[in-house]
């Protein structure tokens, strides 16, 4: 895969600001919302979705990493942490979406599932895949920031290493997770 990192970067950055504002933003202006919709953008004027499917996976080995390194120190299983995510959001009126789901396949040592996934949301809802990667975006950002709080992993040491998990997925290696999730630990 030929995609840059800098646009799952840009996100995360964008979704960790906005998750430490205050007020809330309209959803037009959250700068987190401007990142994919410039990808949408672009992939429009392109006439491919190369720009939304790589800030979606990037974004969610970034997602999927975070949320082992909080199911270990919390010292239960990753599906255990994504049902307590699952039971919360619940808990606040959210909808459920494909975020879960998405984690999970992440994880699974065949990509296929997770693949899967991604390309009946593309083919389906194009509003439900743009808000997919926003909802990663900020899952992430909000996982950088308990990492933070907990005295896991400072902020910009967290994001530094996502940047290289994400070089490292878009130069078509395998993704580092478990030694990601060992470094952050």
């Amino acid at each position: 895969m030929s995609a840059d990192h800098t646009p799952v970067m840009e996100l995360l950055y964008a979704s960790h600001a906005a998750a430490q504002r205050e007020a809330p933003v309209r959803r037009g202006d959250d700068p987190a919302c401007q990142v994919v919709l410039r990808a949408a953008k672009a992939d429009a004027d392109d006439g491919g979705m190369e720009r939304l499917t790589s800030l979606a996976l990037g974004t969610a080995v970034c997602a999927s990493d975070l949320t082992v390194v909080l199911a270990d120190h919390k010292n239960i299983t990753t599906q255990q942490l994504i049902d307590e995510l699952v039971a919360a959001r619940r808990d606040q009126g959210a909808e459920d979406t494909a975020m879960p789901a998405l984690l999970l396949a992440m994880r699974a040592d065949d990509p296929d599932p997770a693949v899967e996934l991604l390309g009946n949301l593309i083919a389906g809802d194009d509003d439900a895949f743009l808000d997919l990667i926003v909802e990663l975006g900020g899952y992430a950002a909000t996982c950088v920031s308990l990492l933070a709080i907990l005295e896991i992993s400072p902020v910009e040491d967290t994001l530094a290493e996502l940047a290289e998990t994400v070089k490292q997925f878009f130069a078509d290696k395998q993704p580092p997770h478990d030694e990601a999730a060992e470094a952050r630990r």
